[in-house]
């Protein structure tokens, strides 16, 4: 009986991939081959097995699972090169709904992105198409997810897919380079443009001001500031994103955004703002450099001012040791360690902020958070901030 390392059609691509030659997987792998159908690449990531050939990607649900999802070279792909704390994301666009594949080596997240074509590049896929003809009736031909002015509704299932159609959406605003930004270096902030951020939220209860208020502290001030959720924003939300020009959107479960707030209002009816490649490249780069170099500096300020209140701190904690044994008290006690492992905590912080992996509003969310720290130890010795 043939199997993956014996049979010439996956002997190249088995070894090293993980895949077991006997599994269910590697028997139905075998028996949707075509003629002539090699395999190029054999791959596992959690919760998934893949077999990519010169026409389609099959994909197994689980160690199993024997429920095969086929897509179509080129794949609908998404999000592609991201990377997470030990490996690369890639986030393909399927029938069901978004599926991400984490934890994947460079070599196969490389193949799976040459082997796909990203919405701002080409136009949509067949299955994009048909999938948003079924929420919003047929698109023009001429019509591409990654076109300004253009948006078309996709289903909401999960979480990714929330992601995902707020991409398309920002991209039919004029932000051509919306971008999901990947597990774990976000910051706070789901999707990334040169000139637009946005939080996306797919829950079914009302966000309150935390979030908004959150997605205000890490981006820049340059940018357009866009929040999308599911459940709706309770009153001091809204309020806040009016204050600070947010721009609040309602994500409905058919795709459907709808805008919720004056700046969203404006945001939408606005005019797409030029590409940022008809700009002269030496002032772009000169400008970008500038701004680079102006937000360091303000990040080692405020990064200089939480380390001067820790030193208060600590100044104060070696005043407190030095009175005799019988001014301690068990309450002068507790506040002592408490604050000791608050300043601990933010000079951890500070250090995280200066890692290179970190993007720029992850830097300042965590100085934010070591301000915080140092404030509070201040305030568990009585002192005043």
């Amino acid at each position: 009986m043939s199997n993956l390392r014996s049979d010439p059609r996956t002997s190249d691509a088995v070894r090293g991939s993980g895949w077991t030659s006997g599994s269910p997987q590697a028997e139905q792998l075998l028996s949707r081959l075509g003629a002539g159908e090699r395999v190029e690449l054999l791959f596992v990531a959690p919760g998934y097995q893949g077999a990519l050939t010169a026409r389609r990607l099959l994909l197994w649900r689980g160690v199993f699972r024997v429920r095969c999802i086929e897509l179509r070279r080129p794949l609908p792909l998404w999000g592609s090169g991201s990377r997470s704390a030990f490996g690369e994301v890639i986030v393909l666009d399927a029938p069901e709904g978004a599926i991400e594949l984490k934890l994947l080596t460079r070599r196969v997240a490389r193949a799976l992105t040459a082997a796909g074509r990203s919405a701002v590049a080409g136009t949509p896929t067949a299955h994009h198409a048909a999938a948003a003809g079924r929420v919003s009736g047929t698109p023009r031909a001429e019509e591409s997810p990654g076109a300004a002015g253009s948006y078309h509704p996709r289903l909401i299932r999960t979480w990714q897919d929330a992601e995902l159609a707020a991409v398309d959406h920002m991209r039919g605003l004029g932000f051509a380079d919306a971008r999901v930004t990947g597990a774990g270096a976000d910051g706070g902030i789901d999707v990334f443009a040169r000139d637009a951020v946005a939080q996306v939220k797919h829950y079914s209860q009302p966000i309150g001001v935390g979030p908004v208020r959150e997605l205000r502290g890490v981006a820049d001030a340059h940018q357009h500031l866009l929040f999308y959720a599911s459940g709706g924003y309770t009153a001091a939300a809204r309020r806040f994103a009016d204050e600070r020009k947010v721009a609040l959107y309602s994500l409905a479960e058919s795709g459907h955004v709808t805008p919720l707030n004056g700046t969203a209002t404006r945001l939408s009816a606005r005019s797409a703002p030029a590409p940022a490649w008809t700009q002269a490249p030496a002032w772009g780069r000169g400008a970008a450099a500038e701004r680079a170099s102006r937000r360091a500096a303000e990040l080692d300020a405020q990064r200089q001012t939480v380390q001067r209140l820790i030193a208060r701190v600590r100044a104060h904690t070696s005043e407190v040791h030095a009175l005799p044994s019988n001014r301690y008290t068990k309450d002068r006690i507790k506040a002592l360690k408490a604050a000791h492992k608050l300043t601990e905590r933010a000079e951890s912080l500070l250090a995280k902020s200066r890692a290179d992996f970190q993007t720029h509003g992850g830097r300042k969310q965590l100085v934010a958070s070591a301000d915080e720290k140092a404030r509070e130890a201040a305030l568990t010795l009585g002192l005043r901030v």
